[in-house]
């Protein structure tokens, strides 16, 4: 199948019309070069790691709408078009007709986590931008997924590998996509970081620590656009109200990134390769904090859910060694010595803990009845069996502990 393109003279300008192959194969991240998004004054609005197109648009942090109306090389000159009145509310969202595998409804709490391009790494923390089958990414998507678990959401964090890092790795990572859908997914984010060099256009102080902002991306040639920008916007009203500045905007870009799988599929970008990896799990912590709200999942205490750790048993152990040696060092000191010790453990051992048990009431004196009286009768006389009492052991024979 071919791909249909042609030149605009006005500006130079290169316009794309895409085929299903390119819905497919969506033009994602370039390497070694990023785009520049400008308004029409010249005010740069956003760079991104990623091919812009005529008609892409983009949500600014301020909610101010932009649509590219030229592209000169690198640069996209947007126009404003609106601001956007973003809502948290849950609405209803139509599931076409097509959509290729059913999607539960709001409420499900049923994560699905996956990375098309599972080599992007963070060069400060790995020291290289790119580690085929191992990147730093993924353990971004491990510090999500977990987040997510906590507020007692189930998440399948699928780590299969893509590669290489093309724009095909989206039609190898569409398998990936429906299984996690397959699973009752209610919702589903693909996880990447981006590609400028500028370390500090991602970097946030959020709550006293440095973290890498996100950019939300939506594919707008699909049939589930609208419905995966409205998720979008509500990913972004509910992130600005808890931790504001943590979203670096909205992308809505030439492609599909497999958003025609699901209305609620989102593409992240978690910072830049020039961040650390410890602030783009920080970032991702932070937005797994609006993901249940948004669903209409109420987040659940950890406790109630998370079963017991190894950790947990060592705390416990921990404990119980530490009364069991404070106890013993108490006694050696009351008792003056180990020997006098030992002597008191044995005698809670085989008297004082009898005596709780109650095992000693068969040593009781017996109670006998005088012939011919029953208990039918109104009268009844008890005696004690008499036994001579034990002649008492002298005071300087008896263990010294006995005399204590």
């Amino acid at each position: 199948m071919g791909i249909l393109t042609f030149q605009e003279s006005r500006q130079g300008a290169a316009t794309r019309v895409f085929s299903l192959k390119n819905l497919l194969i969506s033009q994602a991240h370039t390497e070694g070069q990023y785009s520049v998004l400008v308004d029409e004054q010249g005010r740069m609005l956003d760079m991104m790691a990623r091919r812009v197109y005529l008609n892409d648009e983009y949500i600014a942090a301020d909610n101010r709408r932009y649509k590219v109306i030229r592209v000169e090389g690198n640069r996209a000159v947007c126009r404003e078009i609106g601001i956007e009145q973003l809502s948290q509310g849950e609405e209803t969202i139509a599931v076409p007709a097509r959509t290729a595998v059913p999607v539960q409804a709001g409420g499900n709490q049923v994560i699905g986590v996956y990375h098309s391009h599972d080599d992007e790494s963070y060069v400060p923390t790995q020291g290289a931008e790119s580690i085929p089958g191992s990147g730093g990414v993924l353990q971004v998507g491990t510090a999500f997924a977990n987040r997510l678990r906590s507020l007692g959401l189930t998440v399948y964090h699928d780590q299969t590998s893509h590669a290489p890092h093309d724009d095909a790795a989206y039609r190898r990572s569409r398998r990936t996509a429906m299984g996690l859908l397959q699973k009752g997914a209610a919702a589903i984010f693909d996880l990447h970081r981006d590609g400028v060099p500028d370390p500090t256009f991602y970097r946030r102080t959020i709550n006293g620590q440095d973290v890498t902002m996100i950019r939300l991306v939506v594919g707008r040639e699909n049939q589930n656009m609208s419905a995966n920008l409205d998720f979008a916007k509500r990913l972004k009203a509910a992130a600005d109200a808890r931790y504001p500045g943590l979203i670096r905007g909205i992308f809505i870009g030439a492609g599909s990134y497999n958003q025609d799988l699901s209305p609620r599929a989102m593409l992240l970008e978690v910072g830049t390769h020039t961040n650390t990896l410890a602030e783009a799990e920080r970032g991702t912590t932070l937005f797994a904090d609006v993901v249940p709200p948004v669903l209409g999942v109420a987040a659940r205490p950890t406790a109630a859910r998370t079963p017991s750790t190894a950790a947990d048993w060592k705390g416990v152990l921990f404990v119980i060694l530490a009364f069991v040696l404070g106890g013993a060092a108490f006694l050696i000191i009351s008792a003056g010595s180990w020997e006098k010790a030992v002597a008191r453990l044995k005698q809670f051992t085989s008297i004082e803990w009898v005596n709780l048990l109650g095992w000693r009431r068969s040593r009781r004196p017996l109670l006998t009845r005088e012939a011919g009286q029953g208990p039918g009768n109104q009268k009844e006389i008890v005696k004690l069996d008499k036994k001579p009492a034990a002649e008492s052991t002298p005071n300087d024979e008896r263990a010294d502990w006995q005399k204590e």
